[in-house]
């Protein structure tokens, strides 16, 4: 009987300071990847993988965990979604998975769903609520009598339960006192417990994340060397070191620019290195550099550097990306361009 799996990872996961799905257990795989395992391992066939915040950071982590993946999932599908309306709440995401599942090829007779942010459920778990499997079969994972994830859903309550959907809730008000609801007793079948927080993460896995030092993280008026930054973070136990350098490019929008000056809001100290503390706090890296410079710059000058030492390439890449992506978008940080012709332009400016 052809069972697919469905991963609800868009959540925004801001307790944590980063999406989801790009979390890293100790050991370096990610919660999403962790997720995908646990569905096959458990039997499930095509996977769909729901997102939502940090879209194109996931998409970037899973194509470097290409050969993995590839390995992982045989002749089988994985399939991204993107849920624009992840931020209305879980609703959105299982509307959209059901949505995908349903547009298949070859159609499942149910699917089984999964939360990307609880990593002990079992595989068998996954095994036993996927035995009762059939398009009329609705059943959920029960632990000490209490009612979690994996949950099954069957394909002839698909349409019904994407009408039921509001809000942050989701399939369980269409479950809750459904008389075709069976109960799979899961106990001592892992846990269906939720990561929310670097704390409850170190808690669940019984283990020390890798406490990150964070060297710089800080607006500046001087030059910025990406060089001085990677020295900065080298550390014996990291194997990979990676850096970012934002350079002033002589054009724009096919206008030839002459220099450009940045400002800052007097925030802009405080933030960088907030953003930068969340970033570090779920990354599992070792070290983080980071400076933005404000003052003219010329054509050439380094505008924005990074440098992430981790003890893998994978979490030094993703993190390096995230961190960088996240300065630029939410940094209060203006930028006036001067071009060439003599006329001018600020960019990003409230």
């Amino acid at each position: 009987m052809a069972v697919a799996g469905l991963v609800l990872a868009a959540g925004a996961g801001t307790r944590m300071g980063m999406p989801k799905a790009l979390i890293r257990l100790p050991g370096g795989k990610s919660l999403l990847t962790n997720a995908i395992e646990i569905l096959r391992d458990g039997g499930c066939r095509d996977i769909i993988v729901v997102l939502g915040a940090g879209e194109p950071f996931v998409r970037k982590a899973l194509e470097a965990w290409s050969d993995k993946i590839d390995a992982l999932m045989g002749d089988d599908e994985l399939i991204l979604v993107s849920n624009e309306q992840y931020a209305e709440g879980i609703s959105t995401s299982v509307r959209a998975g059901l949505e995908a599942t349903s547009e298949l090829p070859k159609v499942p007779e149910a699917v089984v769903v999964q939360l990307v942010d609880t990593p002990e459920i079992s595989p068998d778990a996954v095994d036993r609520v996927l035995q009762v499997a059939a398009p009329s079969a609705l059943a959920v994972a029960t632990y000490d009598g209490m009612i979690a994830h994996p949950m099954l859903l069957g394909s002839e309550h698909w349409e019904a339960i994407a009408e039921s959907l509001a809000g942050d809730v989701g399939a369980r008000k269409y479950l809750d006192g459904h008389p075709e609801l069976q109960r799979i007793n899961a106990d001592g079948l892992g846990s269906p417990v939720d990561v929310d927080t670097p704390e409850q993460l170190r808690k669940l896995t019984n283990r020390d994340l890798v406490q990150t030092e964070i060297h710089k993280a800080e607006v500046t008026q001087d030059d910025i060397s990406v060089s001085f930054l990677e020295l900065l973070v080298r550390d014996r136990r990291a194997g990979a070191v990676v850096t970012f350098s934002g350079v002033v490019r002589d054009h724009d929008h096919g206008r030839q620019v002459e220099k450009l000056k940045y400002m800052a809001h007097p925030s802009a100290d405080d933030l960088i290195m907030r953003v930068t503390q969340e970033v570090a706090a779920s990354s599992g890296v070792r070290g983080i550099a980071v400076q933005h410079r404000v003052g003219v710059l010329q054509i050439g000058d380094v505008a924005l550097g990074c440098a992430v030492a981790a003890d893998h390439r994978q979490e030094a890449f993703e993190a390096c990306s995230l961190l960088v992506e996240r300065v630029k978008a939410e940094l209060p940080v203006w930028k006036h361009q001067i071009f060439e012709d003599g006329t001018e332009e600020w960019v990003n400016a409230p």
